[in-house]
């Protein structure tokens, strides 16, 4: 194995993809299967549609599980980074030979479903983002599930 693809190495490919997106936050995730890209993604308007950068973010309120104002306003003109790269991953991880996500940010309740889905294990993040719901969800898995899930912040 190369040893200089370390976990500083792959966040700082993420980071680079993430000036890729279009919208007002730049978000990069990357997916690994064995030190391998398998899937890659940043925040963009889906197909057809226009980018923030050209017609504007499309903001609303961002809301927690009470109600009450979260972290502000979320742009839901885009497809989060997180699911690119699934929409992009042709493989999938198993109880043999789990996945690695890298991303800018800690994925979203929705993202981080979806990566479990596809075989994700091992996630990497370097800036955390608050979602109540995911860290409810979290909390809640089963054994089986939250004994394979490594979630480190990188540094």
């Amino acid at each position: 194995m190369n040893k200089n693809m370390t976990s500083q190495y792959w966040m700082q490919m993420t980071e680079q993809f993430a000036q890729a997106s279009t919208c007002r936050v730049k978000i990069g995730a990357i997916i690994l299967k064995e030190n391998y890209v398998v899937g890659m993604g940043y925040t963009g308007s889906v197909h057809g549609d226009v980018h923030c950068e050209d017609g504007g973010c499309l903001l609303v309120d961002n809301y927690s599980e009470k109600g009450s104002s979260d972290s502000g306003k979320s742009c839901i003109r885009t497809i989060h980074a997180e699911m690119n790269a699934i929409l992009k991953c042709e493989v999938r991880g198993s109880e043999d030979n789990w996945l690695t996500c890298y991303c800018t940010y800690m994925p979203c309740l929705d993202c981080f479903k979806a990566l479990l889905q596809i075989g994700v294990r091992t996630f990497f993040y370097k800036n955390w983002y608050k979602d109540d719901q995911r860290e409810i969800y979290i909390l809640h898995l089963s054994a089986g599930v939250r004994i394979g899930i490594k979630i480190i912040k990188s540094l």
